[in-house]
């Protein structure tokens, strides 16, 4: 297996943009990452898209607006996680020696409302979509209840996961939401599903974001002194006993611990060599309040039950145990489906070059995660210097 590495990435900021087409939002990220990377186009030898509500031909355009070379462009449908699905797919196809230098990007254009929970859409059948009860936050405010019963979490343990990201998105300048809010204030803002508030959801965004990565062999063509290495990329999906107790807040797995997110992460130590207390940075995939907490737990950061109160006492800040979605998370810098694994990479690489700004965390980390579910399918990728 080829050494992989990440030479470039570029983020559209999330948020709404009417006015632009897929390919124009798409555009932004994809030139900033070639940019970064110091790589002409000319040189991308293949293109992986990631996109849950978009289209081939959507991701056609985008690649060929930069030049029609004649490469294969590849689309990847997985829910939120289709982003990190389409790096996971460019990866191995570098570390396999197919291709050398490869370009992943991610694009959506969201509609208003609440996403549904995954029910096709012709399934007239299906009733409890129909009765409102199987959109994602219904879904999640179940599972949300049932660790308040269990463990007791409470909701000034959630108003502090948002809160923690409404203090982080106002410095990114790629988030959707750049205003401050306080606990009082997640906790005050309108109800969407019990326990969950407004504040306490992350927002339908439109985004892009893109990576460019390569062999470190053919990296070195190029410089690679900023170049970051992908330690290792893993996926599953779950089996029956992940799904036992019902489906977690969109991490996989049980409304105790995420039992798909455990599974997956012990494959990525015991491949990497590299465990929980090497990795000082995580993004995890957290659209609720909630969500983070369970992360964090499942990835072996802290026993099951203990998350919300990391949160709380803020073990999960940037200067804390370990730093927890620098960026706002999914809550304050949006969430467009398809843009956000790829985005996850791009906060990653920039905080393991010590390119985080105003939200870079102390001691230069060297090791970081990117954690992307869609659907209870996952990818799980580790980063290093």
């Amino acid at each position: 297996m080829n050494e992989v590495v990440v030479m470039g990435v570029g983020t559209l900021r999330f948020g709404r943009w009417p006015n632009k087409s897929v390919m124009e939002m798409a555009e932004v990220p994809i030139e900033a990452a070639l940019k970064d990377s110091g790589i002409p186009f000319k040189d991308i030898q293949a293109a992986y898209i990631g996109s849950e509500l978009g289209h081939f031909p959507d991701a056609r355009m985008i690649v060929q607006n930069f030049g029609w070379t004649g490469i294969p462009i590849s689309q990847m449908q997985q829910a939120c996680a289709s982003g990190s699905a389409a790096f996971r797919e460019a990866f191995y196809s570098v570390a396999s020696g197919r291709y050398d230098v490869v370009l992943v990007a991610g694009y959506e254009k969201m509609g208003k409302g609440l996403i549904p929970g995954g029910v096709p859409e012709q399934d007239k059948e299906y009733h409890l979509h129909y009765m409102g009860l199987d959109v994602t936050p219904a879904r999640i405010a179940m599972a949300i209840k049932r660790r308040m019963l269990t463990y007791g979490d409470t909701l000034e343990m959630l108003a502090a996961e948002a809160a923690q990201c409404f203090e982080y998105g106002p410095l990114n300048q790629y988030a959707h939401n750049q205003k401050r809010y306080t606990m009082a204030d997640v906790l005050e803002s309108p109800m969407i599903c019990s326990p969950l508030t407004l504040l306490m959801s992350c927002p339908i965004s439109d985004g892009a974001a893109a990576a460019i990565i390569c062999s470190k062999k053919k990296a070195r063509q190029f410089g690679a002194g900023r170049a970051i290495t992908v330690a290792v990329s893993v996926a599953g999906t779950p089996d029956y006993n992940d799904l036992v107790g019902g489906p977690g807040p969109h991490i996989g797995g049980d409304f105790k611990g995420g039992k798909l997110t455990s599974r997956v992460s012990k494959e990525a130590y015991e491949k990497s060599g590299i465990g929980p207390r090497d990795i000082k940075v995580v993004q995890c995939h957290a659209p609720f309040a909630g969500g983070g907490a369970i992360c964090i737990e499942a990835l072996g950061y802290c026993e099951e039950g203990e998350g919300g109160k990391w949160f709380l006492e803020g073990k999960t800040r940037i200067d804390g145990q370990v730093a927890v979605n620098t960026d706002g998370g999914l809550i304050a810098r949006g969430h467009p489906l398809g843009a956000t694994g790829v985005a996850e990479i791009g906060e990653l690489v920039r905080q393991l070059r010590g390119e985080g700004g105003a939200l870079q965390i102390p001691n230069n980390p060297k090791v970081a995660m990117a954690h992307n579910t869609g659907l209870g399918c996952i990818n799980l990728h580790i980063l290093k210097k």
